[in-house]
């Protein structure tokens, strides 16, 4: 074997060589960047599903809360004046205290109505958004000091919508009318709904704004529950329960609130 021969199997070695480490390191370099985006999805989904669990947490023990505060009305209002009634009725001249038996049994009535009505509206199911939001705006008033107003031009339409759409868009706005009257400490609160104007996507705007005491808000921090529920505090959970029903129509959310200077919130359904 001459020199040359030894060179040219030495350069064939070589090359095999450069050529196995290039396709080891494609692979590797390959493996590498899928198991890190693998690793990516997976963080995501287990930060997901840790909200999701956080958030069921929170739903379940608001749904108690509010199972608690009907039993309360129940016995401290309604059961009390149909006791404090029996007694008017089964005294000796019940005659005379019939009429003041009479008007605690309709103030009971309305009272067992307005809570059925928040339970579950009897006209929720209807494709008629307008006059659904105007009852909820009529029966929160009549529990709470602060003014509401709707603003909804007759034109306005709201065909797009299903029913699941309507649902979800009114418990939306029952929600931030809640979060008005519970935390706001407002006078006077507004909702606002039109379709698009000239140069805005199409499809439907709702806006609950308020004159109340707002909060620091930033939407980057609102970003995860875990670090909403540190930053906001549990008082302002209602926005992450708005947010949730958004994101299952479909639609967007935004807040823009300061301290000492109210609170609006923004919902914008499109046209599918």
């Amino acid at each position: 074997m001459n020199l040359t021969q030894t060179i040219e199997e030495l350069e064939d070695i070589i090359r095999n060589y450069i050529t196995y480490f290039i396709v080891f390191d494609i692979l590797f370099f390959a493996v590498l960047f899928v198991s890190v985006l693998l690793l990516i999805r997976f963080l995501k989904s287990k930060k997901s599903l840790k909200d999701s669990n956080e958030y069921l947490l929170f739903t379940i023990k608001g749904q108690e809360e509010e199972r608690a505060r009907i039993a309360r009305e129940l016995h401290d209002t309604i059961a009390q004046d149909l006791r404090y009634c029996r007694t008017l009725l089964e005294k000796k001249n019940c005659a005379e205290n019939i009429p003041e038996a009479v008007q605690l049994l309709g103030k009971s009535l309305s009272d067992v109505r307005l809570i059925s009505y928040n339970l579950s509206p009897a006209d929720i199911k209807k494709k008629d958004l307008r006059a659904n939001l105007v009852n909820l705006c009529a029966s929160i008033a009549q529990t709470c000091d602060v003014k509401f107003r709707i603003s909804m031009p007759d034109d306005t339409d709201t065909s797009f919508l299903n029913e699941n759409d309507i649902l979800n868009l009114y418990r939306i706005v029952q929600e931030s009318l809640t979060n008005v009257i519970k935390h706001a400490n407002a006078d006077k609160a507004v909702i606002l709904i039109r379709n698009s104007s000239e140069n805005e996507e199409k499809g439907l705007y709702i806006f609950i704004s308020d004159d109340g005491c707002g909060f620091d808000y930033d939407a980057e921090q609102y970003e995860g529950f875990s670090s909403y529920k540190r930053i906001g505090g549990a008082k302002h959970f209602g926005l992450i329960g708005i947010k949730k029903r958004c994101q299952l129509i479909g639609a967007e959310f935004s807040v823009s609130s300061a301290p000492g200077e109210g609170t609006q919130i923004s919902i914008f359904k499109r046209i599918n």
